[in-house]
């Protein structure tokens, strides 16, 4: 004879997506504001609105909390960029990096709670590896990929001088990456997301500077 209860802690079927989803934006705010050590069970349920019992149910611990966060996380950003490349894929690779460039800021400076856990990620995975066990593997190298394309379009079609390599090329990326999601996170919350990729993109190009003399 088979049972039909529910396991302790699920919550009504109509509620479960629902709370899943409260419970992954609740947990990337306090995850962002105080790391992932430093952050409660209660922290997370509390912000949310729900008991424990929903969080254990669907996620069984805080560390796969957190990777279900930074799941979702990486989905927001990256789904965004790889829409934005399959729509420039004919462009050079300076119309692309703008283009990718302005995704990343106007994310970011749309979505805080989105932009401090982005921010605090990759220390956060330096303190506490076992964190990355929770992470997928395939969102994880997502970054690596969307990188690797931009890069691999603009070799073939002779944009990039042969004897620069392609890692110099994708660390400036990950540089400029980053960069914007720091600015946006901790010193540029009022600025133009547009006005700011502007400057940047006229730096590498040079139009910035006046021409040594």
């Amino acid at each position: 004879m088979t049972s039909n209860r529910r396991k302790p802690g699920r919550p009504a079927a109509t509620d479960s997506v629902d709370t899943r989803r409260a419970l992954i934006e609740a947990a990337r705010q306090c995850f962002g504001l105080y790391g992932f050590d430093k952050t409660s069970n209660g922290d997370i349920v509390k912000r949310a609105g729900v008991t424990t019992g929903p969080l254990y149910h669907h996620f069984g611990s805080k560390a796969e909390l957190y990777g279900a966060v930074a799941n979702d996380s990486i989905d927001q950003t990256f789904s965004r960029l790889e829409n934005v490349l399959e729509s420039t894929v004919d462009d050079g690779i300076f119309t692309r990096l703008a283009a990718v460039l302005s995704a990343v800021a106007e994310t970011h400076a749309q979505d805080e709670a989105l932009t401090r856990f982005d921010i605090i990620g990759p220390l956060e995975l330096r303190r506490t590896p076992e964190l990355v066990q929770h992470i997928d593997r395939d969102q994880m190298a997502r970054m690596g990929r969307l990188f690797d394309e931009m890069i691999s379009g603009a070799v073939a079609r002779g944009e990039i001088r042969s004897d620069v390599p392609r890692q110099s090329i994708s660390d400036l990326i990950t540089v400029l990456y980053f960069g914007l999601i720091y600015y946006f996170a901790v010193i540029g919350s009022e600025a133009e997301p547009a006005e700011v990729v502007e400057t940047i993109m006229a730096g590498l190009d040079g139009s910035l500077f006046n021409a040594p003399t």
